[in-house]
């Protein structure tokens, strides 16, 4: 009887083997008859490698699908397999669809099958034009609705039953389109899924409040938007899409300084570290998220910053631009350790970077070393130890410092204010009336496209308002073809995003107050524009001359 027995199981187990060779056997040709073993070598080495012929065939039938809604698939074939790839969609679909109904036979709760064979009919007919994608939305709807309730942990099959249901939004009914929001909403949680789905999103939803309502209110979900909006050529959708991302990037950067502090306070000084930096990485380097700065730098143990040098040297330009015009955009403690960060310096800017620090001593030591002249890249440092040396009240040394400024910039508005503070100093009533009454000649109301300077993409302006104004017109001298959005910056902090079409360029409607300041314009929506003449409004002016 034991013998008997035992020759039983042993037939069981050599029968079970040779079916699971076989079974495995032709999971392995399905790779191979379709190509994937090039197309996709993951995809064959995990069908190769799972002990699961069932889960195997899946594998497969998931790469064949995946490549149904990847517009990139193929781009890395020679053309003409790429164009004999693209032709057999339909083709490896179908067989997708079959290997998948044939592992929901044997499994009956495998979500993966359920969902192919959802996005394998959904997709078939819609490559075909098939017109039951609309009239017998049900074919597909079930088993996609299925995938999700059999994995409910999943948020995979809610990706191709979004997709699905935004290629055909129009023509859902309004208890439809209100049923979908609920998946929408969880499916759009996944950047991947979100960017893939953007496009179909924005351009079926009824309007802008509808489309931003499914938003991720995080910087990525906004920044997919803008992305879109600018595919669209979108302008105004992408403003409003940046000024979102502004408003959850800072609460996203508030709740993490938090987090750095609790685990600063709790003993993990690492992720104290990591939390702060990807704040000091993340947020927008100007003014508005200076405080932020400070209080991550706050909660950042000591240490080098490299993983956010790129950011780091575009806050040490911003305390620079503000620290040459007598602006303390940010503390010297705060600039001293991000120039610590910033890696190698030129040395013009590493001695203005000591100056800003509050380190008069440094400053001298790298000029000295670095022989410092009187050409262009020096003249910010000139100016700005002129300033220093007045409020020591080192006159005579402040006004040597003046004298090794560049010509190019002697005329300039820093100069200028370098000019006034160190006659103040002086006591010398008279050089401080001669000074002040060069900065009032200096004052305007309107400024000329010549009176701009480039700093890389970025245009500056440094004007003497004559007196306050609720804004200002700017026009523009070049603009691309199709349009785009600039930024406009007043002092270091932007005070408008928008389109930027014509030469009539744009409003602002930002105070100004009687005295210098610094304005700035880039593009941020791509292309490249040079601005033109900048007016101040006049009192209860609304800007172009609207009252």
């Amino acid at each position: 009887m034991i013998a008997a027995l035992a020759l039983a199981l042993t037939a069981a187990a050599v029968a079970h083997r040779i079916a699971w060779t076989r079974a495995h056997r032709e999971a392995l040709g399905l790779v191979a008859s379709t190509g994937l073993s090039t197309r996709q070598p993951t995809v064959a080495a995990d069908a190769f490698w799972d002990p699961d012929p069932v889960r195997s065939r899946l594998a497969v039938a998931r790469g064949l699908l995946a490549e149904a809604y990847d517009p990139d698939a193929f781009s890395k074939l020679p053309v003409r397999e790429a164009a004999d790839a693209a032709s057999r969609l339909s083709e490896r679909l179908e067989l997708a669809r079959g290997v998948a109904a044939d592992a929901l036979a044997e499994l009956p709760a495998a979500w993966q099958a359920a969902m192919i064979i959802g996005s394998a009919t959904n997709r078939i007919w819609s490559l075909e034009g098939d017109k039951r994608l609309f009239t017998e939305r049900s074919v597909w709807e079930r088993p996609l609705e299925a995938a999700a309730k059999l994995g409910p942990g999943q948020d995979e099959p809610l990706r191709p039953l979004a997709v699905a249901w935004l290629e055909t939004w129009p023509l859902l009914s309004a208890s439809r389109r209100l049923e979908a929001r609920g998946t929408l909403q969880r499916a759009f949680a996944d950047p991947d899924t979100f960017r893939q789905c953007a496009p179909l999103w924005l351009a079926g939803a009824t309007d802008r409040e509808e489309a931003f309502s499914l938003v991720p209110d995080l910087p990525w979900g906004w920044s997919i938007v803008e992305e879109t909006c600018r595919a669209r050529e979108d302008w105004d959708g992408f403003c409003a899409a940046r000024r979102r991302r502004d408003v959850a990037t800072g609460q996203l950067a508030e709740r993490r300084v938090r987090e750095a502090g609790d685990h600063l306070r709790g003993g993990d000084p690492a992720g104290a570290r990591s939390l702060a930096l990807s704040v000091v990485g993340e947020v927008p380097s100007d003014r508005r998220f200076a405080a932020t700065l400070r209080a991550a730098l706050a909660e950042c143990p000591a240490g080098p910053m490299s993983s956010s040098a790129a950011t780091i040297r575009r806050w040490l330009d911003l305390a620079l631009d503000g620290f040459v015009r007598g602006q303390a955009w940010l503390p010297p403690e705060v600039v001293a350790r991000i120039a610590a960060s910033a890696g190698d310096l030129p040395a013009p800017t590493a001695a203005l970077a000591a100056l800003a620090s509050g380190d008069l001593s440094a400053a001298e030591v790298i000029e000295r070393r670095a022989e410092a002249g009187n050409t262009e890249v020096w003249a910010p440092y000139w100016v700005a130890k002129a300033r220093v040396l007045a409020r020591a009240r080192r006159v005579a040394e402040g006004r040597t410092a003046l004298r090794r400024v560049n010509r190019s910039w002697s005329v300039s508005l820093p100069v200028i204010e370098a000019r006034v503070a160190l006659a103040e100093a002086s006591g010398d009533a008279s050089a401080a009336a001669a000074a002040g009454a060069e900065l009032d000649g200096a004052a305007a109301a309107s400024w000329r496209g010549i009176d701009w300077t480039w700093h890389g993409q970025t245009a500056h302006l440094d004007l003497c308002a004559v007196r306050d104004a609720p804004g200002f017109d700017l026009t523009l001298d070049e603009y691309p073809p199709r349009g785009t959005v600039v930024q406009v910056s007043l002092d270091g902090a932007p005070v408008a995003v928008a389109p930027a079409l014509d030469h009539e360029g744009l409003s602002v409607a930002a105070p100004v107050s009687r005295g210098p300041h610094l304005v700035e314009i880039n593009a941020i929506a791509g292309g490249r524009v040079v601005p033109g003449d900048l007016t101040l409004f006049e009192e209860g002016e609304k800007g172009k001359g609207q009252r």
